[in-house]
Order: structure tokens, then C-alpha cells, then sequence
């Protein structure tokens, strides 16, 4: 029966002895489900008297003098592969390996409005019959070093190379180290202190979380800390799925039957496993990077301190008083020769007027005094040395929608008046064309009015259209303002995401060995010969900046969209929604943290079995 052979290149090279070696023999492995692997070649005297039992089988013999190898079947196909290493976690994948967790995935562009039953037929075992087979031979393939070894081991008089002295002797340093008390003091010392720190890490999570009033909602600061408590009590996760994996893979060739070798590869253990090991890096990664970033960032402020005070104190006094007050007294007194309703203009801007004082008197200029502004740059630098760049700039953002924030009342008043007129001109209309609006049905009915009904809603109709002019003119000079603190507070918030959520150690493994971050596979001819070879193709760097690019199309739409200038010319209110749009950069963390309880129980089965640590 016609398949494949896939042959690892270091036996395809490899040299034999010819004294008194009259021919080699191809070992193979051939599971349930998948095509042939070769685990060894060895002499033929070496087989001598030794019949192979299932699942190995001899598939290929040549003799001494020969070039090329006589197969068993003569319509097999090789393919040639290089062993992946799995202490260096290489491995092959179908698939595009995943950065975010499952329930985490999110999709960009039309990629949305792919319907979702679609999917869920396509992923239905009838429908990926047609790549199973190559499924389990990849899987095969992963665990090529742990079947060489376990033929090895079933086999030692064949072909088996003995392990020098050094390696011998570390071994059982290793071993006896591990079976020491001193090693399970600390194991225990280790355990306790995670879940102390992990305990510590939920309760901060939960006080911001509360549901009462969730600081994570409008802080930065808070979302930050949140943050590091949700990677905290995370990090156990990783680490117990990153260890099992390890155990798993080396009890993994002890089966005792065929039909058990043949189910464990159901579990397809590297693509499942090494993800966790690359998130968990990653996050260890920029953790450094940011903590690094933040003692440069501390650095920078203290030894410009004393300029940026300066600097920085008369920047803000300039657009949050100075413009304001400007702005809001030109509105009042006709600006570009629009004639507006002076007693309307004037009222508004006398009460924005007193709000930009009051706000001036009380906030921004107690804030923003020299001294006390150089003592928050100070703050700012020493939280970046202690906790990172992303918590200074976490602390900068806050405090930047402090001194904004009598620009969100202005924007808020003002909207509202302008929603609420247009709302009364619209049922106005509807009263001059005979119609109600029906708040039950959600519809407009018809309907028949008094004469003094419709002149009452004329005058008020004709008031406020002469009104309106001036609330426009209010309301689009704050809305102006108001969009410009969100993309201030946007651009702020991107260099935060970028600090903690950027895929540092997924491009340094794909440069430095693409192997590891598999993004599919390709069998491709061998220059100047007609032999196949199975390739890695490394991850894409879209691929690893996906949760970015749903982040920026989630603010397209909800900021520079046709969405959003109808919020603007319907007075709805735009607001920074920090929450829903952050949400999407977590795609590495659950959505709530494990419980306490379940991390130490699996903590201690691990400390108990300390052999396989």
C-alpha cells in the first residue's frame, strides 16, 4: 500500500563503520492513524537474532556497496524533515500557533462577518478527516526524540550510544539534590510565598473590581494594577501547564500497547502547551523591558525636572485656562460674525465662564504651581524605577484627565442642551405633520391636535430654531476640545498597551529560531534533487500583532467612523471607553483569575512528586 516515509536528516548523514558491516537496516514507527517515521538506522548484524515487535518495523534495507535504499514498498514516498528539539520546544504545526488564549481570539476586518455556524461545521471531526492523517503525523513527528529513546531503551543492544561520564555523574547530582530535604524546604518555602502573593494579588483585583464602583472602568492607574494582579495569579497557571507538558512528554513513549501509542497522539501535546510557554515569557519579558524603561523614564525627569516644570506648567495654564476662557468670551459676543442670541450666549458663557474660574482656582492651579509639579514628576519617577514605565504613564494619564476634567462638563452640558432641543424640535415636526411618537410601540402614530396645540408648538418650535444657532455654536467648540483630550488620552493609552502587551519574545524566537513560533508547514523540493522536504513556516507578524489591529479597527469605528459623526450631530455622548477597548490587548489572560484553592492543590501535587520537577 502506497504512503509516506519521513526520514530525519542527521540519518540521512550520518556515518557507518564499513568493517564488517554488510548492510543497514531502516527502522521505522507506524501508529495508529499516521504514515511511517524512522526512529534509527543500524547495522543488519545488529538485528541478528532480534525480531522487532510492534509498533517498529524494518522498511528499508541497503547494502554496503549500494547508494540508495530498497524499500519494502515500492511506491512509498520520503520526506525528509529536520528532529525538532524538544528541549528547545521546536515543533511542527498544521495550524498557525495561537499567541491568545482560545476564548480570547479575536478577529479583524471582514473577518468578523464570517458566520459563526460556518465555523463551527468546519472544526466538526467529519469535516477534518481529510488532514487527520497528517494531523497525527506531525504529532508523531513532535515527539521523534522520545521515540528514539524509548526504542533505544526496549532495544539497548542495538545501535545505543552510551552516556559519557560527566553527564552521568550531573545526573545523579540532580537526582540526589532532588530527593534532599533541603530541595523540598524549598519547594515548600516557594509554594507558600506564590500563594501569599497570589492570595494578596486577588483581593487587589476584587477592591477594584467591585461592582459597586469599578476603579478599573475610568483609572488607568487602577486598569494597571489590575493588570499586574491578573498576570500574578496567572503566572502558577503557566507554569503548572508549562511543567505538565514537560511530564507528560517524558511518560509519554511508556505505553504498553499499540492501541495506547496510538491514542496519545490524540492529544496533540506541543501545540497545546508551548503557546502558555511563549505567553509566559513574554510577559516575564516585557515586565523587565518596562521595569528598564522605567528607570530610563525616571532618569529623563530627574535631570530635566526643572525645565519640564517650567515648561509643562505653562503649556497647561495656556489650553486649560487661557484658550478656554478665550473661546468661551469670543462665544459670546458674535464670533466670525454669526449672530447669535446675546442673552442665550451670554448666560452660557458666564456659566462656563465661572465652571473654568472655579475649576482654575481650585484645581488646575494648585496642581500645576511649580513646586508642586516638579514634587509629581519627582512621584512619577520613582513609581517608573519601582514598578515600570507603564505605571508612570498609567499615573500621567490620570492626572492629565484631572486637569481635563472641567472640559468633559463643558462638553457634557452642553451636550445635553443640544440633545434635548433637537429632541423637542423633533416631536414639534412630528405635531406640525399630524403624528405622535409612540414611546410603547417604538413607532410614530398618527394623530389629530387642537388649533391652540399646534400654534402653542409653533411658538415653541420657532423659539427654539432661532435658539439653535447659539447652542450649536457652544456645543461644537467643547466637542472639538472634548475629542481632542480622548486622542491625547488614546495616544497615551497606546504606549501603555505597547508596554505591556507587546510580542517582544514571539519576534525574538522568530528571528532567532523560527522553529519554535510555527505559523504552518510547506513540503518542498530539495534544490537539484528530487527529494521532499517538510519545512516550518514561522508565524507572520500580522499574525502576532492581530489583538493590535482589532484594537485599532475597534477605535476606527468608534472614533473616526460615520458612527461617530452622527453621535456628534445627534449630541450623544462620546466617552473613553478604557474598559472595552483595553479589554481586547488581555487576549493572554483569563477572563477572571484562577482560585486560590486550585492553585495550591495542583502547586502541591507538584511539590509532592518533586522527581519531576
Amino acid at each position: 500500500m502506497a504512503g509516506y516515509v519521513f526520514w530525519p536528516q542527521h540519518l540521512s548523514r550520518r556515518k557507518y563503520d564499513g568493517n564488517g558491516c554488510d548492510g543497514l537496516e531502516a527502522v521505522a514507527i507506524k501508529l495508529r492513524g499516521t504514515d511511517w517515521m524512522v526512529v534509527d538506522i543500524v547495522p543488519s548484524r545488529n538485528l541478528d537474532g532480534t525480531e522487532l515487535a510492534m509498533p517498529y518495523f524494518i522498511i528499508a534495507h541497503k547494502q554496503a556497496a549500494e547508494v540508495e535504499w530498497q524499500f519494502e514498498d515500492e511506491f512509498c514516498s520520503v520526506i525528509e524533515f529536520k528532529a525538532p528539539n524538544q528541549r528547545l520546544l521546536q515543533f511542527f504545526s498544521l495550524d498557525p500557533i495561537s499567541l491568545s488564549l482560545p476564548e480570547k481570539e479575536v478577529e479583524t476586518g471582514n473577518g468578523v462577518l464570517v458566520n459563526k455556524n460556518v465555523t463551527k461545521l468546519w472544526e466538526h471531526p467529519r469535516y477534518q478527516a481529510h488532514d487527520r492523517r497528517l494531523r497525527q503525523t506531525l504529532s508523531l513527528l513532535n515527539l521523534f526524540r522520545t521515540h528514539e529513546t524509548a526504542f533505544h531503551e526496549k532495544y539497548p543492544h542495538i545501535g545505543r550510544q552510551a552516556e559519557d561520564l560527566s553527564t552521568r555523574v550531573l545526573n545523579l547530582i540532580r537526582v540526589q539534590y532532588k530527593e534532599s530535604a533541603v530541595w523540598r524546604t524549598l519547594c515548600l518555602l516557594g509554594l507558600y510565598l506564590t500563594v501569599i502573593v497570589c492570595q494578596f494579588s486577588l483581593y487587589t483585583y476584587n477592591a477594584l473590581n467591585w461592582r459597586r464602583m469599578k476603579l478599573v472602568a475610568f483609572s488607568a492607574m487602577a486598569q494597571q494594577i489590575d493588570l499586574r494582579c491578573q498576570q500574578t495569579c496567572y503566572f502558577p497557571v503557566q507554569y503548572l501547564r508549562i511543567n505538565m507538558n514537560m511530564s507528560l512528554r517524558k511518560a509519554l513513549p511508556r505505553f504498553r500497547t499499540y492501541s495506547e501509542a496510538s491514542a496519545t497522539l490524540r492529544k496533540d501535546l506541543p501545540s497545546n502547551y508551548y503557546p502558555d510557554y511563549i505567553r509566559f515569557y513574554n510577559t516575564v519579558w516585557l515586565f523587565l523591558n518596562d521595569i528598564s524603561f522605567g528607570l530610563i523614564f525616571a532618569a529623563f525627569l530627574f535631570e530635566w525636572s526643572e525645565r519640564l516644570t517650567r515648561l509643562l506648567s505653562k503649556i497647561i495654564d495656556f489650553f486649560l485656562y487661557d484658550m478656554l476662557k478665550t473661546v468661551t468670551s469670543s462665544l459670546a459676543n458674535n464670533p466670525l460674525g454669526i449672530k447669535l442670541n446675546e442673552e442665550l450666549a451670554r448666560f452660557l458663557s458666564d456659566l462656563f465662564l465661572w465652571i473654568i474660574e472655579f475649576s482654575h482656582a481650585n484645581l488646575i492651579q494648585p496642581l500645576v504651581k511649580p513646586d508642586n509639579l516638579s514634587m509629581f514628576l519627582r512621584l512619577v519617577g520613582n513609581l517608573g524605577c519601582c514598578f515600570g514605565g507603564a505605571f508612570a504613564f498609567s499615573v500621567i494619564l490620570d492626572f492629565f484627565s484631572i486637569l481635563t476634567l472641567h472640559i468633559y462638563v463643558f462638553y457634557h452640558i452642553s451636550g445635553k442642551i443640544y440633545h434635548w432641543q433637537l429632541q423637542i424640535m423633533k416631536s414639534l415636526f412630528h405635531l406640525f405633520c399630524g403624528k405622535k411618537r409612540n414611546v410603547l410601540r417604538n413607532r410614530v402614530d398618527n394623530n389629530v391636535f387642537e388649533l391652540d396645540e399646534l400654534l402653542l408648538g409653533t411658538l415653541f418650535f420657532i423659539i427654539l430654531v432661532f435658539l439653535a444657532p447659539t447652542v450649536l455654536a457652544f456645543y461644537y467648540s467643547f466637542t472639538a476640545f472634548r475629542l481632542t483630550t480622548i486622542f491625547i488620552q488614546i495616544g497615551l493609552e497606546s504606549v501603555i498597551a505597547l508596554l505591556n502587551h507587546f510580542p517582544l519574545f514571539a519576534l525574538l524566537l522568530r528571528l532567532k529560531d523560527p522553529r519554535r513560533i510555527p505559523g504552518g508547514i510547506s513540503i518542498e523540493q530539495t534544490d537539484g534533487s528530487s527529494r521532499l522536504e517538510l519545512k516550518n513556516r514561522p508565524l507572520s507578524v500580522g499574525s502576532m500583532f492581530s489583538p493590535y489591529l482589532a484594537l485599532i479597527h475597534q477605535m476606527k469605528d468608534t472614533y473616526l467612523s460615520a458612527r461617530t459623526f452622527k453621535q456628534v450631530l445627534l449630541g450623544e455622548p462620546l466617552a473613553m471607553h478604557r474598559n472595552n477597548l483595553y479589554q481586547l490587548l488581555y487576549s493572554s489572560l483569563p477572563s477572571k483569575p484562577i482560585k486560590i484553592a486550585t492553585i495550591y492543590d495542583k502547586l502541591s501535587a507538584l511539590v509532592s512528586s518533586s522527581k519531576d520537577l
